[in-house]
């Protein structure tokens, strides 16, 4: 387990050049308030002065940090939402090349809160990248439910509560629902994801015994579920509050 307080962009050239066969990156979404869920507790500043001009540069120093830490097939999977997401891409586009392009998972979520004036916006976007093109990937499988029972002998159906289903191959759209305040996964730090969403992550695009990279890692959550994993953790963080949650969350796994 190591964990550094710093900034990230500059603690990058002091951390292992190469190693990281999965960074995961979860940074500012460019929501332009403060993000705090406790007082006192962990919160962070996502605010930007300069405006979007400002972010982007804050932004593309981020990623362009993180590459040279990737082993030369690593992967690095970017979080965001629907304010820039799509600037992100641009940017990983940009640094990898169009074709290093892996996916665009779609995590969705069901919230409160909505709008008069549009839809309700309840879904993340996580870009995956692949440093090379022999890039980690494990075929997931997840259940898909069927509106009746087929009678195809090569198709093999299960029953559970929730009605008929066969196994099939992961899709790019996960419905995983987001944490709450009174959940005991919940560790009072804003905008945390939930462990169900980062394991998956991990499953899929790293293996047992190898490095996963967060260097915007706030309560730790990616870390968690690496380590539970079976993987290496490195995490970075500028706030101490944050650290200091990450450090004990991590060392709640041994105990």
């Amino acid at each position: 387990m190591s964990i550094h307080q710093g900034d990230f962009i500059q603690l990058a050239p002091t951390l292992p050049q190469g190693q990281a066969s999965l960074a995961y990156i979860d940074p500012p979404f460019f929501s332009g308030r403060r993000r705090r869920n406790r007082a006192p507790g962990p919160s962070y500043d996502d605010r930007w002065p300069g405006g979007l001009a400002e972010y982007l540069a804050f932004l593309r120093a981020l990623l362009s940090a993180v590459q040279p830490l990737l082993t030369p097939h690593g992967v690095l999977a970017l979080h965001l939402d629907w304010r820039a997401a799509h600037h992100g891409r641009l940017e990983l586009e940009r640094l990898f090349g169009a074709d290093a392009f892996v996916n665009e998972i779609i995590w969705s979520y069901r919230t409160g809160g909505g709008s008069k004036r549009s839809l309700g916006r309840k879904h993340d976007s996580i870009h995956v990248f692949a440093a090379g093109p022999e890039y980690t990937f494990h075929q997931l499988r997840e259940k898909s439910y069927l509106a009746h029972r087929y009678g195809f002998k090569n198709i093999e159906i299960h029953e559970d509560e929730q009605g008929l289903y066969t196994w099939a191959a992961m899709r790019d759209v996960w419905e995983i629902p987001a944490l709450r305040g009174n959940q005991k996964e919940y560790a009072g730090y804003p905008t945390q994801k939930p462990l169900a969403l980062l394991s998956r992550l991990i499953e899929c695009f790293s293996n047992p015994g190898e490095l996963v990279l967060d260097p915007c890692c706030g309560s730790g959550s990616a870390l968690v579920a690496a380590k539970r994993l079976g993987r290496r953790v490195l995490g970075v963080d500028s706030s101490s509050d944050a650290v200091a949650l990450a450090i004990r969350r991590l060392s709640e796994c041994d105990a």
